[in-house]
């Protein structure tokens, strides 16, 4: 399969550049310990801030002091409570877009480590359980990227933290989720760019694979939730009987 044979190579040529270079963390340059090859130091890892109960029962985002009507049921931020909490996406987020963790996501994607998934996908794992309680997926599955920026990147960062949760979890990992359109990147556009920009950018190859089974769509950043909106609207087209999606970071 090519993600998996580029995926391979790339991290291949990662473990060799690590043994050339030593592993400092990527913020402050301290020496990392001898288990952790590529990442955080302990100081800068504790600078993360995680996302914690309460949040928005539809978005996941903190929710405000004046948000919470009930303190012991399901709230809804402000925003989601104007749309009535329809979304057809129930999102998660691992932790906030802030400081070490966009360097650390900016240092994994765009400066080709994918090792930094090691110390990534193990909070994203870890941190699953808390944010989606009792509930599981049949079938787990990343946003796809296209086989144009797969070769460029060399990998697909969201399937790698979705490979940790799969075996965390115990849950099938698939891929019928592919991205038919090479579209611009979404980082590059404005918030209402992002909206029309992915429109038939995705489709489901093989939709037995979600037919009447709950999904969990996985990615590494959510902004405006464009992207997942629009894989979800494919899923359920292929019918999907329920779709959540869970984020390593989120404004």
């Amino acid at each position: 399969m090519l993600s998996q044979a580029v995926e391979l190579g790339r991290l291949v040529a990662d473990g060799l550049l690590r043994l050339l270079y030593p592993p400092v963390c990527q913020v402050c340059g301290e020496r990392l310990d001898e288990g952790l090859k590529i990442g955080l130091c302990p100081a800068c890892w504790r600078l993360v801030v995680l996302i914690k109960h309460p949040w928005c029962a539809a978005c996941g985002k903190p929710l405000l002091k004046k948000e919470i009507v009930d303190p012991r049921g399901e709230n809804l931020c402000l925003d989601c409570r104007v749309l009535g909490g329809l979304s057809p996406v129930t999102l998660r987020g691992t932790a906030l877009y802030r400081e070490p963790l966009v360097q650390l996501i900016k240092e994994f994607k765009y400066r080709f480590w994918p090792t930094l998934a090691e110390q990534l996908s193990g909070l994203f794992a870890e941190r699953a359980d808390a944010l989606f309680g009792a509930w599981r997926p049949v079938i787990i599955i990343p946003v796809p990227l296209h086989s144009k920026r797969l070769r460029w990147r060399g990998f697909n960062q969201s399937r790698l933290l979705a490979q940790r949760l799969a075996a965390h979890w115990g849950v099938p990992l698939g891929e019928p989720l592919v991205r038919v359109r090479n579209t611009v990147p979404q980082v590059k556009l404005p918030d209402e760019a992002r909206l029309t920009n992915l429109a038939g950018a995705f489709a489901v190859g093989d939709p037995r694979a979600v037919d009447g089974r709950r999904v969990l769509l996985v990615d590494d950043v959510s902004t405006t939730g464009s992207t997942l909106l629009e894989c979800a609207r494919e899923l359920y087209k292929a019918g999907a009987t329920e779709v959540r999606a869970y984020v390593l970071a989120r404004p």
